[in-house]
């Protein structure tokens, strides 16, 4: 690993245990979700659905949501993981783009050579990190960690709506057929 000084040194006297005082990153306080509508998305979940017009609703709000969130953490956390100190560090928090459409915030090497939770976790135990860097660093990744978790959630059941109105409408269809069917049987025998 490659590593700048000014991130790596000696001193373990700035900050001991795990009540040190963030420095250089600031988690994301309840204010920051409050313009998210995530009540009424509760709310929406947990509910006799009717219709496929109701899921497609419900999908697009959960889709609305996952973009809220991605914005969120491409915005505010992301943006100060891309500042001093930690543009210091051989490594980097990226944002990863998927193939599903959704957006996860990742370590990567600067170089991108290899990506994954494992290379914060060796930033962590290596003895030349700033002491007075760490409480950051696991602050960040407990933020990454959560973040990319409603990432996921928001958008699976988003997916799951948007199949599920699917599977609805083609339900509706059969039953339409029969039902017609039924119906041309009872003119014929009149």
């Amino acid at each position: 690993m490659t590593t700048s000084d000014d991130a790596f040194s000696d001193d373990h006297s700035a900050a001991s245990g795990v009540e040190a005082k963030h420095i250089a990153f600031q988690p994301l306080q309840h204010t920051a979700f409050q313009a998210l509508e995530h009540t009424a998305f509760l709310k929406g979940l947990l509910k006799p659905f009717k219709g496929k017009g109701e899921l497609l609703e419900f999908g697009d709000i959960c889709s609305q949501l996952t973009d809220s969130l991605i914005e969120l953490a491409t915005q505010r956390v992301l943006t100060q993981a891309e500042r001093y100190p930690f543009t210091l560090l051989p490594i980097r928090l990226t944002r990863q783009s998927t193939g599903a459409g959704t957006v996860f915030l990742r370590w990567s090497r600067v170089d991108r050579s290899k990506m994954g939770v494992d290379l914060w976790a060796e930033l962590i135990r290596d003895e030349r990190t700033a002491i007075s860097l760490v409480p950051d660093l696991y602050a960040l990744e407990l933020q990454r960690i959560v973040i990319n978790m409603q990432i996921s959630l928001t958008h699976s059941i988003s997916r799951q709506a948007f199949l599920c109105a699917c599977k609805m409408e083609w339900a509706d269809q059969v039953y339409r057929q029969r039902m017609d069917q039924h119906i041309s049987c009872d003119k014929e025998e009149n």
